[in-house]
């Protein structure tokens, strides 16, 4: 799981790079928007306004951002995973940062969502899957297993001061 992580990891970070790249070069050279990385082509909105063009890539490398770190919290939890002892405080505390990241992420991507539609009806039609639910529902069962491993950690500790 440890390589999984990291391979994951190193993807979406690639793809939040790539992205960044992408944006910044179309600012100095609008025609590049065409075929910007994820086969996106935003050339109209950025010819309609820069601002907006603007505000959109920094919603996609923002929420690309939070998945590398997630994916990097990932990471942690897999360092710091004992299988003889696992409910440790600082596994809990990195699956309860998960939880709050997948949450902010998906309240930013709904967020974003409002704002394509937003631009949709100026007459800016955009395509992108931000996946708001998807973060959301993260967030959710994340926060349940961070309970239980609050849960797992008290027991644990109950049990070692029985013995």
């Amino acid at each position: 799981m440890h390589v999984i992580a990291w391979i994951i990891f190193v993807g979406i970070c690639i793809q939040a790079g790539a992205m960044l790249t992408s944006w910044l070069v179309t600012l100095y050279n609008p025609a590049w928007s065409k075929n910007l990385y994820l086969k996106l082509n935003f050339f109209e909105l950025l010819r309609y306004d820069t601002d907006y063009y603007s505000t959109l890539m920094a919603f996609i490398v923002t929420l690309l951002a939070l998945k590398a770190y997630i994916a990097y919290l990932g990471i942690k939890i897999c360092m710091k995973l004992n299988f003889v002892k696992p409910f440790s405080a600082e596994v809990a505390q990195a699956v309860e940062k998960i939880s709050f990241v997948g949450f902010c992420g998906g309240l930013m991507a709904l967020v974003a969502y409002g704002y394509t539609e937003w631009l949709g009806d100026r007459g800016m039609k955009i395509v992108y899957p931000w996946g708001a639910e998807e973060f959301l529902l993260l967030a959710g069962i994340i926060f349940i297993v961070a309970q239980v491993f609050k849960r797992g950690m008290e027991l644990q500790a109950e049990n070692e001061l029985t013995v």
